[in-house]
């Protein structure tokens, strides 16, 4: 015990990805041998699934706690920092959602309006929020990019983060989850060109994660939207969204080495 101690204070980046994925593994494993756990909908599966999106922020908690940071870790991802201009990043998801359904309007296609009702909007938001960003970016964003940031910068560290986050989602490819219904090749895109965006989030956040959340709260909830009113399928929609978020992902790097302090180093 005292020797895995030393190697978690000493090798914090390993330290964090091993704990990280073992404890994501095991649940993986428990929902493929478990009855009825393959999908979070379920009473049997829902704690499963909770404990595999939430190994991120587990793994950071345990670091910080053994390193004795963990009330100034956990103050400084909440803090509330001072305005930027990249803050409002985080609604990008929304705003590409917008253009999407407004193309598909003027395209002729049927959106099923009458099938989203206000009452949604709580649930939507608030599984939303537990199945995803505050199980995950304590883990990624709090603790692992600034500690990459310190030795490669922020543009690798972003795209480190971004291929790591990837392949923690794998797994979900073979069960029947919401993720599967996505191309892997499209997700793993979006993946990588939203960690950037959180990359870019966090350089002008003075460590905060609050908009962070919001970002990965903001692209699942677009999701749900789509989903909701039927307009395409996750899949179609995510294939889609890439021609908008990969050219304006590109542009806001542009903008963001001329203007920012926080370049890339690569």
């Amino acid at each position: 015990m005292r020797k895995m101690l030393i190697y978690l204070v000493e090798k914090s980046i390993s330290g964090f990805l091993v704990l990280t994925f073992l404890i994501s593994a095991i649940s993986f494993l428990m929902m493929l041998k478990i009855p009825g756990s393959q999908t979070p909908e379920s009473s049997t599966g829902l704690p499963i699934w909770l404990i595999a999106i939430w190994s991120p922020s587990i793994s950071a908690i345990v670091m910080w706690a053994i390193k004795k940071k963990f009330i100034s870790s956990i103050q400084l991802a909440f803090s509330l920092p001072n305005f930027s201009w990249w803050m409002l990043l985080a609604f990008i998801p929304l705003a590409v959602t917008a253009v999407f359904l407004i193309i598909e309007i003027k395209n002729g296609n049927q959106i099923e309006w009458s099938n989203f009702k206000l009452a949604y909007l709580f649930p939507l938001i608030f599984i939303n929020l537990m199945m995803g960003p505050l199980g995950e970016e304590l883990g990624w964003r709090a603790f692992l990019y600034p500690v990459i940031k310190e030795k490669y910068g922020w543009m690798a560290s972003a795209l480190i983060v971004g291929i790591i986050w990837t392949l923690w989602h794998s797994p979900l490819w073979f069960l029947d989850s919401p993720q599967s219904k996505i191309p892997f090749w499209a997700f793993s895109i979006n993946v990588i060109f939203l960690s950037i965006l959180m990359s870019m989030i966090y350089n002008h956040s003075a460590g905060s994660i609050i908009f962070i959340i919001l970002l990965h709260l903001t692209f699942n909830i677009s999701l749900g939207i789509i989903e909701i009113l039927s307009s395409h399928s996750i899949g179609e929609f995510v294939v889609k969204g890439l021609y908008i978020y990969v050219p304006m992902v590109i542009l806001l790097v542009c903008l963001h080495e001329c203007i920012s302090p926080n370049r890339c180093n690569i």
